[in-house]
């Protein structure tokens, strides 16, 4: 009787040991990717709806919800009191984000990276382009000259593309990198 007792527990024990074990690797996955959050929010996919300037966008989620976003990382000439080539790079790189939403069906996604003291969600703005590569707003309006590269930016994700975008913009002297004249806003 005592074999029999013996025998019936073997099974029970690999239940047990095999249950454990599940356990235990499922609290280390849990641990794992719980400590390696990212410390900004999720990416979220949004639908452009309006373009404020050069670097300011309106963004609508499919249940109605709406936000402005301003580019990080980045800033573009504002229009200032009828100044002449100010009033050109305002207006050309507004035109630019519009052909960057345009390419994009005016799908985007939000990287939010802090608020700013207007309200505004400071973010990354992406797409996915052909063969599924991802297009950054700010990169392609450095790179074309519309814009300038922010050295406040510390919270942006990925500066250094910025940084380097902005290197061949000048380097091009085009844009707005053609007028030494126009103020480089937060350099």
């Amino acid at each position: 009787m005592a074999n029999c007792g013996i025998a019936n527990m073997k099974p029970f024990l690999k239940t047990l040991i095999t249950l454990g074990a599940i356990a235990g690797v499922s609290t280390i996955a849990i641990f794992i990717f719980h400590t390696n959050q990212p410390s900004i929010a999720l990416t979220e996919e949004w639908t452009v709806t309006d373009i404020i300037d050069g670097d300011t966008l309106t963004v609508r989620q499919t249940d109605g919800s709406q936000m402005q976003v301003k580019l990080c990382g980045i800033d573009t000439p504002q229009l200032q009191h009828s100044q002449t080539p100010i009033q050109t790079f305002d207006s050309q790189a507004k035109e630019k984000l519009r052909s960057l939403v345009a390419a994009a069906d005016n799908q985007v996604m939000v990287i939010p990276v802090e608020k700013d003291t207007d309200g505004r969600t400071v973010a990354e703005v992406m797409t996915t382009g052909k063969d599924g590569i991802e297009i950054s707003f700010q990169e392609e309006m450095l790179k074309s000259s519309m814009a300038y590269y922010r050295k406040s930016a510390a919270n942006c994700p990925n500066t250094l593309a910025f940084e380097k975008a902005e290197k061949l913009a000048i380097a091009s002297q085009t844009g707005v990198w053609s007028q030494p004249r126009l103020e480089k806003p937060y350099r």
